[in-house]
């Protein structure tokens, strides 16, 4: 994975000048015309998610990058057909859309390729930077595709993929390149990469590591510049959205990591897609959740805090510790006065490898696991593969172990020591116990020296080597493991109860031989109670451990539910949830937008009344022009959008669906707890084409006020017809919002 890439050979003198000025970078690179353009930035501290209500502002240095960049593709334009981009391979599973084609669908537009693998964390944190982007440039002959271009076998299956996709919420299409067939005809080393194909099908920029949003921008822009309008197809891209065909018949949405109290009888539950803490007692009854079940980085009491796919949980004197991952942050819920607050981080991702501050001066970055020790807080810092500590009395972070590097390397001093994404912890034997993702390893820190060790897994005679995964029992590095995500000290047993995440498989590690053995689960994805390795898991992820009943609680995170297992008969089952209430929630963040086309007509209408505990009702009329009729393919949709004071609440399957032709759409609406007046906010966007064969897109927004305390007009009608004039695009320098 890569945090950013370097390189030097300097093409354009004057070039090289203006992009160390404008992104503080160091080089410009032109590999062999016959093969690739790369272009490579900075990384740099960029919000974690697009939560305002306009988009980030451009630095007042992009019309000026704008232009030094339709220089350069006005140089390589002239280089077109030696640059022409590989098409996609046939056969291939697509995610959220039919295969394409860039000498089809995707023809005439600007095409924005991502290559990642789920498993990257350095993917993972440039996932919202392509989701401003593709707001910003909605409507517009511009497409973001995903490439997934997997590391670990168990990436390679199509079906794992899907549930990356999901989880991680990505709405452009992701193409399975499981041969690495694209990543070697591009010219792509490194995860993520972000490739540019310009509207000739030529390759006209390729981006490595994190951090290059307003490069990939300015590209974007300088494109739409450059070439000739009648270049561009307006046509839209055939969607069929993954999210529309979930049919999970659980509360829990993939569930990361837990803790338990034993004495209370209280078990914790990180059920980090929904953004809450679950709170049920040890025999899965509802208690209470943590949280409102939106994203955002808000403290206070249970019902108005918000997390973003939070993740490790700690308990420790009362207190709850939570590795809240995408807000960057480490939040503490005080389970006396039920309030949650902010530790660190301020919801941007940091770039510090020390530390040394605490509260919101100090960033820190994707924080995935947790665990309290002798007055502090251990964080697996994933984000920049490191172990962090927390002072709870001086309140100060600071970097424990690891110097920043991806690497599984060990030392006697722990600041010359290297992990690779961090993401579990425990401990025992004076050790700190940890799952090191990316190398496959459960390493340790010993407490008392710094030390470092690795326990199972990987090659520690190569550190920088993080491909020796695999499922097999052994000693030391001959045992092979893939992608583990979990660790649990068993006291009674003196071992290491493993989740060997990829492989499916919980695994019991003796730390003093380094022996390991598989132990629960046969290696294959499912959902089979059962005993020992007869059962299956998926990529379970986390773990609490009751000694005193001998039960392990499991979080089966792409089964969306918890096991319980027996310690002592090997008895795996499904912890039933009762009474554990589904996400409310409007499902339309800023990010996905969809009518945001130039031109789109903003209907304000009459304002609807309501008074609590009372429903109400919007009924949405929309139609199509005369002789046109909807391009099935292409996913009309409508939406209730989530502005950040929406005083509504509505069931997730209520809030979004696909607009059919000519027909009513009624969507029940309540009052939040404590609402204000304020406006909702629907939209639609509609493909349609002629009888005759000639194809379009349109859109449409309506506000509607939200008055409080009258119930005079409970039910208001949104009607709509589309518009069958063409759209005309403009470029995207500041789009105005309405």
């Amino acid at each position: 994975m890569k945090q950013s890439t370097l390189a030097t050979l300097p093409r354009d003198g004057q070039l090289v000048d203006v992009i160390k000025k404008f992104l503080n970078w160091k080089y410009w690179m032109i590999s062999q015309v016959t093969k690739t353009i790369i272009f490579l930035a900075t990384t740099g501290i960029l919000p974690s998610s697009v939560q305002a209500d306009t988009l980030p502002k451009r630095t007042k240095q992009f019309p000026e990058l704008v232009q030094q960049l339709k220089s350069h593709i006005e140089r390589v334009d002239q280089q077109a057909e030696k640059l022409k981009s590989p098409d996609f391979p046939n056969g291939k599973d697509w995610f959220n859309s039919p295969p394409l084609s860039l000498d089809k669908q995707l023809s005439g537009k600007i095409v924005v390729l991502d290559f990642w693998t789920y498993c990257c964390i350095n993917c993972i944190h440039i996932l919202p930077d392509l989701a401003e982007l593709e707001e910003r440039y909605a409507g517009y002959p511009v497409a973001f595709v995903g490439v997934h271009s997997a590391k670990f076998d168990n990436e390679k299956v199509s079906a794992n993929i899907r549930e990356a996709v999901l989880r991680y919420e990505i709405n452009h299409p992701v193409v399975n390149d499981d041969e690495m067939q694209m990543w070697q005809q591009i010219g792509v080393r490194s995860w993520p990469s972000l490739a540019v194909i310009g509207p000739k099908g030529n390759l006209m920029l390729l981006a490595s590591g994190e951090g290059n949003k307003e490069l990939i921008d300015a590209c974007i822009t300088a494109a739409l510049e450059f070439y000739p309008k009648n270049l561009f197809r307006h046509n839209p891209i055939p969607l069929s959205p993954e999210k529309e065909k979930i049919t999970i018949d659980s509360p829990l949405r993939y569930p990361g990591k837990l803790a338990i109290d034993t004495k209370a009888k209280r078990l914790y539950i990180s059920d980090s897609n929904n953004h809450r803490i679950v709170v049920t007692d040890l025999d899965g009854k509802f208690v209470e959740v943590i949280g409102t079940g939106r994203i955002g980085l808000i403290d206070g009491p249970y019902h108005k805090a918000q997390f973003f796919r939070l993740q490790g949980l700690a308990l420790h004197k009362e207190k709850l510790y939570v590795a809240d991952a995408e807000n960057h942050a480490l939040r503490v819920v005080d389970l006396k006065t039920k309030i949650v607050n902010t530790l660190l981080g301020n919801g941007i991702q940091g770039r510090d490898y020390k530390g040394g501050l605490g509260g919101q001066e100090q960033l820190i970055s994707t924080p995935w696991d947790v665990y309290v020790e002798s007055e502090k807080v251990f964080i697996a810092m994933a984000g920049t593969h490191q172990i962090w500590t927390y002072d709870l009395e001086k309140k100060i972070a600071q970097n424990f172990s690891g110097n920043g590097s991806e690497q599984n390397l060990n030392h006697p001093d722990p600041l010359q020591a290297a992990w690779a994404q961090p993401s579990g912890l425990t401990f025992g034997m004076n050790e700190l116990f940890i799952a090191d993702s990316e190398s496959s390893t459960v390493r340790s820190i010993n407490l008392n020296s710094g030390s470092t060790r690795t326990i199972a897994g990987g090659e520690d005679s190569k550190p920088r080597n993080l491909f020796a995964f695999g499922d097999t029992d052994g000693i030391g590095e001959k045992a092979k493991m893939q992608h583990v995500l979990g660790v649990q000290w068993w006291e009674e047993a003196g071992k290491i109860i493993v989740a060997d995440t990829y492989n499916h498989r919980l695994k019991l590690l003796d730390p003093k031989t380094g022996e390991i053995k598989r132990w629960i689960g046969s290696g294959k994805s499912g959902l089979k109670n059962g005993k020992g390795l007869d059962s299956q898991l998926s990529e379970p992820s986390g773990f609490a451990l009751d000694p005193k009943s001998n039960k392990l609680y499991v979080a089966d995170t792409n089964n969306h539910v918890i096991r319980t297992i027996n310690l002592i008969s090997q008895e795996i089952e499904t912890l039933n949830l009762s009474g554990v209430p589904s996400p409310i929630k409007p499902i339309a963040p800023r990010s996905l937008r969809l009518a945001e086309l130039p031109g789109t007509p903003v209907i304000k209408t009459s304002p609807l009344n309501l008074i609590p505990n009372k429903k109400g009702e919007l009924i949405l009329n929309l139609k199509l022009p005369s002789g046109y009729h909807l391009t099935e393919a292409a996913g009309s949709r409508w939406q209730v959008i989530s502005d950040k004071d929406i005083p509504i609440k509505i069931n997730e399957d209520k809030a979004a669906g696909v607009i059919k032709e000519n027909t009513t759409i009624n969507i029940p609406i309540k009052l939040k707890d404590n609402a204000k007046d304020g406006i909702v906010r629907v939209e639609a966007i509609a493909y349609f084409c002629k009888d005759e064969g000639e194809c379009q897109i349109s859109g449409v927004l309506f506000e509607i006020p939200v008055i409080i305390g009258q119930s005079t007009n409970k039910k208001i009608e949104l009607n709509h017809t589309f518009n069958s004039q063409v759209a005309k695009f403009g470029l995207p320098i500041e789009q105005n919002k309405n």
